[in-house]
This record gives C-alpha cells, sequence and structure tokens, in this order.
C-alpha cells in the first residue's frame, strides 16, 4: 500500500495481487460523511416543520375550529329555580354559542348571570368538547312588602325579585315604618332575622314588622305572636324558639334568648 496526495485529497492506494492499484479515499469518506450529516440536517428541519405545524393545526383546533366551540344545547344548568329560571341562564350563554371554549371568557359570562335578578352567585366550568357546566345560586325570598297596590318580592339583601298582585305564598308579609329614617334600618332587620329562621319556621310566619331595628315581632299562621328584639344572636334565638313552639302559646318572647318567656 502507498499513499498518494491528489486535488482532492490524500488517498490511499493498495495495490492488489495482480498489481492494479486500488484506491480508497480519506476524501471519498470525508464527503460521504458530509453527506450523511446534511442528510441528518435535512431530517431535522423537516421534523422541526412538521412540529410546528402540528402546534398550528392544534392551535387552531382549539382556538379558532368549530370543533371545540360551544354549543347552548349542551351546556348544563343546575340550581335554578322559578326565582333564576334555566331560561334566563342558557339566554345568556346562547351570546357566546360557537365561540371556541379555550377562548370563552368564563368570568365575564360569570358577571353577565350575576345581572339575572334572582341569582346570587354562579359558577361555571368548561365541559369539553362542546359544553358548560353552570351552577346557580338563586336568590331566596324571605319577605313580601306592599308596594304601589301590589306586594313586592324581597330576598335577605333587599333584592326585589318579582312584583305580584297578591302576597307570595309561603312567604311572609312586613310592614315597616313608611317615610321615616328608620325605615332602612328596620326593613334590614326584619330582612335578617327572616332570612336567619330554619324553613320550618319560615314556612309558619305569616306576618313580621318593626318599629325599629331593635323591635322585630312576627306573627306565626296559628296566629301566635313572636317578639324577637333586635337581629343580634339570630342562631341562638331561632334554636330557642324552635325549643318552645311546641308548647302551645300565644307568646314567645325570645328578645332575651338565655331568658326566654312564654304565655
Amino acid at each position: 500500500m502507498s499513499i498518494t496526495t491528489t486535488d482532492s485529497g490524500v488517498d490511499l492506494v493498495e495495490r492488489g495481487r495482480t498489481g492494479e492499484p486500488v484506491v480508497t479515499g480519506l476524501s471519498d469518506r470525508l464527503a460521504e460523511r458530509q453527506r450523511a450529516r446534511r442528510r441528518l440536517r435535512i431530517r431535522a428541519i423537516v421534523a422541526a416543520v412538521i412540529a410546528a405545524l402540528l402546534l398550528v393545526g392544534a392551535g387552531y383546533v382549539l382556538l379558532a375550529s368549530p370543533l371545540v366551540a360551544l354549543k347552548v344545547d349542551e351546556v348544563q344548568v343546575s340550581g335554578a329555580n322559578e326565582i333564576a329560571s334555566a331560561e334566563e341562564v342558557l339566554a345568556v350563554a346562547q351570546r357566546y354559542d360557537g365561540q371556541p371554549l379555550l377562548r370563552l371568557d368564563t368570568g365575564g359570562l360569570r358577571e353577565e348571570l350575576l345581572t339575572i335578578v334572582g341569582v346570587r352567585e354562579a359558577t361555571v366550568q368548561r365541559e369539553f368538547p362542546h359544553g358548560l357546566a353552570i351552577t346557580i345560586e338563586p336568590r331566596v325570598p324571605v319577605a313580601t312588602v306592599e308596594h304601589e297596590g301590589g306586594y313586592v318580592l324581597l330576598d335577605a339583601d333587599g333584592v326585589e325579585l318579582a312584583a305580584t298582585e297578591e302576597p307570595h305564598d309561603g312567604v311572609p308579609v312586613v310592614q315597616v315604618p313608611v317615610g321615616t329614617e328608620a325605615t332602612a334600618d328596620a326593613l334590614d332587620a326584619v330582612l335578617t332575622v327572616m332570612a336567619a329562621l330554619p324553613q320550618g319556621i319560615l314556612e309558619r310566619v305569616a306576618t313580621a314588622s318593626a318599629t325599629s331595628a331593635h323591635e322585630v315581632e312576627f306573627e306565626l299562621s296559628d296566629g301566635a305572636r313572636v317578639v324577637w328584639g333586635s337581629a343580634d344572636d339570630n342562631d341562638l334565638k331561632a334554636a330557642v324558639l324552635e325549643s318552645l313552639l311546641p308548647v302551645e302559646a300565644e307568646l314567645y318572647d325570645v328578645s332575651a334568648p338565655l331568658s326566654p318567656i312564654t304565655r
């Protein structure tokens, strides 16, 4: 074997048995390695392009494609009732119909749901591929007050839930002084007390009144009178009243809950 130098590099020259030279070239090997490197670079570039295209495609599907867009008929509403109906909730969600779920502003939708008069709280969760799970906490009517020849249904926060011609069944009619500075405080005290009553007692309340925030009273459907006093210690007063109600009486005074009076 001998070594020769050519314009393209260094070649190894081997002579076979016939004496004819056999060239094993370093330059050929280097060229082959360069071609292999180029092939690897091309494969890497192709792989990167394919990955980018896949990411773009996935982004389109998630952010713009109707494949994961909201369909209102797949919105699930729980907690709704006659005060905050499912129809009202779906009417708000309808404005977002067709929007991709990942781009849908669930916070904005929640804020819109809270503008429904009967909705106290709401939560919104995405349900892929096309739905939403909306949970409503409706406002609870606790009092009816006379207003302009009819009645207005109020919750514990004083929010007007509905206007009716007649008192709402199962909700006490509240009377407070009208046109005085004590009106707002008295009404707030009555609403706070009504909201604190166990459902079983609230359903038995026919009317409630307060001449001031410290003089809340109500009358039960059987005619018995309950003197409540202020809107303090409501849980304790409610527990004491529950324990007294089995004793038939015309008056239950729990304004001082540790020293209740019946007669």
